[in-house]
């Protein structure tokens, strides 16, 4: 059977191919499932900086164009000029796109099928940030809608998803395909100890957040819900972001800068023995853009118990008191309650245990990989 030709448009503002190609590796090999070493990759990526073509791989070429978070749309019809270029000289049999939006910029053919994956509406992610961005969310609006225009083929990864492109009239092949739960061949292997001794955490209640530190993922509430929980609970948190430095701060105001941890950025085989010294699992996002979010399905795969905040996008795999509890408001005390009463309730943390992992390991048999449909 002859190679499938497949160009790929990504956008990359961290240096993944150049700093940290194993990023990239495992968000498009292992959660996307998009790479077959039998067929031929050009990925073309939006960058911070312009290179020409770096080949990573045997059949995986990139070329960089340089541009900017902030000036995507000013750039954006050089980049779609771009695109059509590599159309042509690569003539791909499928175009796959990750970020939904840069289909907007692919002309309609009979010659190859486009395919994306809505994993998170992007306008209202840009929108969270307030001011400026606002305005900038609402192009973002139109280039979805123009997006789903031309897509052939849509994956997505829960039903508010599903429902935001019925709602821009998407007329395509609709695939649901949560995301599997990856680098699991590590998990019995990993290294708990080495995190419980960096902070000192011997007879600690470990409480854990996995986010990326911003404003949406509303990891203040955790911090300031530490303070009215007992010395012995502490906080660990996972991930980097420019809210830090705010969190360091608001951490230090309530007195609790002793019990809450920052752990940075982790690589991802080496998440597990995060999760292994964990006994609670917090994700307390107020913004509403998220698929069902990787870290929940991780946590339950490791039997650690989840509370969450009571946006939509947590029901997708959250029953309420069965596999993991939901918060009905905004606040503190509410968080440090339910979490005590989870700790002292054997029964219920046992049910919730074993009722989350059966629900991952049925939830991620619908996953699809995106090869498969490179037919």
């Amino acid at each position: 059977m002859q190679n499938k030709k497949i160009l790929v448009l990504y956008q990359d503002w961290e240096g993944w191919f150049l700093k940290n190609y194993n990023k990239f590796e495992y968000w498009f090999k292992n959660l996307d499932r998009a790479y077959d070493r039998k067929n031929d990759y050009y990925i073309l990526s939006l960058s911070n900086i312009k290179r020409g073509i770096i080949k990573k791989e045997d059949n995986i070429k990139i070329e960089l164009f340089k541009s900017a978070s902030y000036r995507q749309i000013i750039d954006f019809f050089s980049f779609g000029k771009r695109i059509k270029q590599v159309i042509r000289e690569q003539k791909p049999d499928y175009i796959y796109c990750p970020f939904l939006y840069l289909a907007s910029l692919v002309p309609k053919s009979d010659k190859y099928r486009i395919i994306g994956f809505l994993r998170d509406k992007t306008p209202k992610m840009i929108k969270a940030g307030g001011g400026i961005r606002s305005i900038y969310g609402d192009i973002f609006y139109l280039l979805d809608y123009l997006a789903l225009k031309n897509i052939d083929t849509l994956l997505y990864n829960g039903a508010s998803l599903r429902d935001y492109a019925k709602k821009f009239g998407f007329k395509g092949k609709l695939i649901f395909s949560p995301r599997p739960v990856s680098d699991t061949e590590y998990f019995e292997d990993c290294k708990p100890d080495e995190i419980i001794n960096k902070y000192d955490l011997n007879d600690k209640k470990v409480i854990l957040t996995i986010a990326r530190l911003t404003k949406g993922k509303n990891i203040d509430l955790g911090i300031k819900s530490i303070k009215r929980l007992p010395s012995d609970y502490a906080y660990l948190i996972v991930g980097e972001g420019n809210e830090k430095e705010n969190l360091i701060e608001i951490a230090r105001k309530n007195g609790v800068s002793e019990r809450v941890f920052f752990a940075g950025f982790v690589k991802h085989e080496n998440i597990w023995s995060y999760y292994k010294v964990a006994d609670i699992f917090w994700l307390l996002s107020k913004s509403n853009f998220e698929g069902t979010p990787n870290v929940l399905q991780e946590s339950l795969f490791a039997k650690v118990p989840c509370i969450v905040s009571k946006i939509p996008a947590m029901k997708n795999i959250i029953d309420d008191k069965e596999t993991g509890l939901i918060l009905k408001t905004w606040q503190a005390k509410e968080l440090a309650e339910k979490t005590m009463d989870l700790l002292e309730n054997d029964k219920l943390y046992k049910q919730i245990q074993e009722n989350g992992y059966r629900k991952v390991i049925e939830y991620t048999k619908k996953n699809v990989k995106v090869k498969d449909l490179f037919l």
